[in-house]
């Protein structure tokens, strides 16, 4: 049986079936409905502290109707997916355990009822959006188990599309992680236990329950286009990453997160784009430290199972943070496991020098710089002017990432990069643009307008 957390609310776990299977599913004859009636019964009898409106059922059948004939052969996948978001979101006294081939059930230990079937929504509509490309709130339900007037089990079913309208007219109901229990209460492994994005108080650096992605406009030199974009990561979230130890254990699972929800929101925002006839290249970094992990790559890579045949061409993975000295065998397996779900992988250095030979050897199609903006000029021009040559070297492409100003642009153009962005070629947005070909004139005319709207004056 799949299970998260190693005690209910009350420090006892709800009454189960064992075994490594998902939970006992519906008799013969039975509905899921009157399944789950029965289940949320036994709950609530044998715990001290669980009370009615605690306990909630989510399925994943709309998922399993829209994606037809793909469901066999992806269905292991899409519940891995939903397991993490729920290890993501939920509390670590929250219980959840797999119930029958395509249900869940949730028991929250202090949300109140309205604030848990709006968690339980929105991690349906999470995963559709993700999986599908789109969410249709109106179709998005939870059921909750209430009891009835006869001290019975009812069904509360509720619309994720009525729960946003509620929440809108009672902002206190906004979800929220419910908040630690006691100290003495904490089982050890919780206490352990590091916090997700999701979990982070209000408090901390970043005010975002979730690490936030942005996507960055890339410039074609050769055919005088923007038609290429790049995932990066807004500031407050870089900050929040700065300032952690590098060598903090916590530091490389904030990463790994990172690279999962880049993944996820990529793949999704290109789906839903796509669907609507708009072709770009998309750039997605994944960071070394995800796939050193032998836990990690397996389920960074299981994530990568998910993306749409019909986008691979158009992605491309851009590995960040290799070490000095990596050996190519590793890389190079790296970039195989990489290369079944995009076009090409390529790298991305914070420092001048790289093992270029090894790259170009492991499968590494380009290489590129990203410039610091808190480094005077001159030592910048110095640094591109001594970086772009190299990768040509060994066949590869050179590319430079944080150009600010027209010398910058200037001089990696003449040191032969292929690809540039940064502030002087577009700002970061949510979504990407339309194709737009321009010169390099047009992108200076555009930046100095940019410049000016965003001056008090302007």
């Amino acid at each position: 049986m799949v299970m998260n957390h190693p005690s209910g609310p009350d420090g006892t776990i709800p009454e189960q079936d064992d075994g490594a299977t998902p939970s006992a599913p519906p008799t013969p004859g039975q509905s899921i409905d009157e399944s789950f009636k029965e289940r949320a019964r036994q709950i609530l009898a044998h715990s001290q502290t669980v009370t009615a409106g605690s306990v909630h059922l989510i399925g994943l059948d709309e998922i399993r109707q829209e994606l037809g004939d793909r469901w066999g052969s992806v269905n292991e996948r899409v519940h891995v997916y939903t397991e993490r978001m729920l290890r993501k979101v939920l509390s670590p006294r929250d219980v959840w355990f797999r119930y029958g081939e395509n249900h869940y059930i949730i028991v929250f230990a202090q949300a109140d009822r309205k604030s848990a079937q709006l968690t339980c929504s929105k991690v349906m509509e999470s995963l559709h959006q993700a999986l599908l490309g789109h969410a249709d709130t109106r179709r998005i339900t939870v059921k909750t188990a209430v009891v009835d007037v006869g001290g019975g089990v009812a069904l509360d079913t509720a619309r994720l599309a009525d729960l946003l309208k509620d929440a809108v007219h009672k902002p206190e109901a906004v979800v929220a992680p419910s908040p630690p229990p006691a100290e003495d209460a904490i089982p050890a492994a919780v206490e352990a236990r590091r916090p997700h994005w999701t979990e982070m108080p209000a408090d901390t650096v970043t005010p975002q329950h979730r690490p936030k992605v942005l996507f960055r406009p890339v410039f074609d030199v050769k055919h005088k286009v923007v038609s290429t974009y790049c995932c990066r990561t807004d500031a407050d979230t870089a900050r929040y990453l700065n300032l952690m130890d590098s060598f903090d254990p916590e530091r490389e699972e904030a990463v790994f997160d990172l690279d999962m929800e880049t993944l996820s929101l990529a793949v999704s925002t290109y789906n839903e784009l796509y669907a609507n006839k708009f072709r770009y290249a998309q750039t997605i970094p994944v960071h070394f430290g995800t796939l050193a992990s032998s836990r990690r790559r397996r389920e960074y890579i299981q994530a990568c199972r998910m993306i749409p045949r019909v986008l691979m061409p158009f992605l491309a993975f851009e590995l960040d943070g290799l070490p000095a000295g990596v050996p190519y065998g590793r890389l190079a397996e790296i970039v195989a496991m990489l290369r079944p779900f995009a076009r090409a992988a390529m790298v991305i250095l914070h420092e001048d020098a790289g093992d270029l030979s090894v790259y170009a050897t492991a499968g590494v199609k380009g290489v590129g710089l990203r410039l610091d903006g808190r480094e005077d000029e001159p030592h910048i021009l110095e640094r591109v002017q001594a970086f772009c040559p190299g990768p040509r070297k060994f066949g590869m492409f050179a590319y430079v990432d944080g150009v600010r100003t027209p010398v910058e642009l200037e001089a990696a153009e003449a040191a032969g990069a292929v690809y540039l962005s940064g502030p002087i070629i577009g700002e970061d947005s949510e979504v990407p643009e339309h194709m737009k070909r321009c010169t390099e004139r047009q992108l200076l005319q555009r930046s100095r307008r940019r410049h000016h709207h965003d001056t008090p004056w302007g």
